[in-house]
């Protein structure tokens, strides 16, 4: 769910994602500048304009379980990607959500979502640090994480 990705230190980028009543998702669309206001929830598409995104809605966290031959796909599209690029355009990204919510509206791939009901942090912001911190020594302490990962 959307809301257990967010940050509390400014807006973030997640594959929004459809799934219909097996599971299955029927597609995942970038949206950016996610974050919780005192209004709800705000969000962008990749123009800048508003959209909505339900507070329950799923998101891709880039965690995906792909065949060996998807390499292939990316490789078939990364031309394509480069060549409808416009003079100057340093910021485009060759998306993974985007090639693969082609390949399922294409009828050529299906993807199950499996859901978590954790709750992510990671460092989006530098301000995001202590809460990771804090974050993985409460796990430690609970004993969902030994005190030594390795070693």
């Amino acid at each position: 769910m959307v809301t257990n990705t967010l940050s509390e230190n400014g807006g973030v980028t997640r594959g929004v994602c459809q799934v219909d009543d097996d599971s299955n998702m029927t597609s995942v669309v970038e949206t950016y500048d996610i974050q919780m206001t005192c209004d709800g929830l705000k969000a962008k598409d990749v123009e800048g304009n508003p959209v909505n995104v339900a507070a329950d809605c799923h998101v891709s966290m880039n965690m995906w379980g792909l065949p060996a031959e998807f390499i292939q796909e990316l490789e078939n599209g990364f031309p394509k990607f480069l060549s409808s690029l416009k003079e100057g355009d340093i910021k485009s990204e060759y998306l993974l959500p985007s090639v693969i919510d082609r390949l399922v509206k294409s009828g050529r791939a299906q993807v199950k979502i499996l859901e978590t009901p954790d709750k992510w942090f990671g460092v989006t912001y530098k301000e995001d640090k202590q809460i990771v911190v804090d974050s993985l020594r409460r796990l430690i302490a609970e004993g969902a994480y030994p005190e030594k990962l390795y070693g």
